[in-house]
């Protein structure tokens, strides 16, 4: 009679351990699926965040062009890699690293333009018009090719995490 008893007392114990290892364990599996949710969620708004300052920073220096004296979007500039720090716990190394040539070959090319513009020389209208430029016009051309890659590249990268394509 006793060993019954125990038996049942010890089967009962054993259910109900089991019972709570798989509560717990789906708890956890939930937690851990909304956490990668809200994580995705944060990534969604920083790319977009970065997307929208590198916007910003390359319309800033095409529309200052035409004007002459110290080069337009330092704030820009400082704002997109103040931007690029906060945000790079969501940002994977290639997109940090892309948005930061993309901001380093809109200052190299401004910095050409104005160069030449206080030698005498008109504003390039390639700059200011995004119109396709030869290869053979030199650094600030390889590194107009080089700006449109990049935009190419974070832009699909946008949009793949965005329709969820891509973590």
């Amino acid at each position: 009679m006793v060993s019954d008893t125990v038996l049942v007392g010890l089967l009962t114990f054993l259910g109900t351990g089991l019972a709570t290892a798989a509560g717990v364990w789906q708890w956890q599996r939930a937690h851990a699926r909304e956490a990668r949710a809200d994580f995705r969620a944060e990534r969604v708004k920083a790319l977009g965040e970065v997307w929208e300052a590198l916007s910003d920073l390359e319309e800033t220096q095409r529309t200052s062009v035409t004007r002459r004296g110290q080069a337009a979007g330092t704030g820009e500039l400082t704002r997109v890699n103040l931007l690029l720090l906060r945000r790079s716990p969501f940002l994977r190394p290639d997109e940090q690293e892309w948005a930061q040539a993309f901001a380093h070959h809109v200052t190299v090319i401004d910095t050409l333009i104005r160069a030449e513009a206080e030698g005498g020389r008109p504003a390039a209208q390639w700059w200011i018009t995004s119109a396709q430029q030869p290869a053979s016009s030199g650094i600030a051309a390889v590194a107009a090719q080089q700006l449109r890659s990049l935009r190419v590249k974070l832009g699909e990268r946008y949009a793949a995490v965005v329709r969820g394509d891509s973590d």
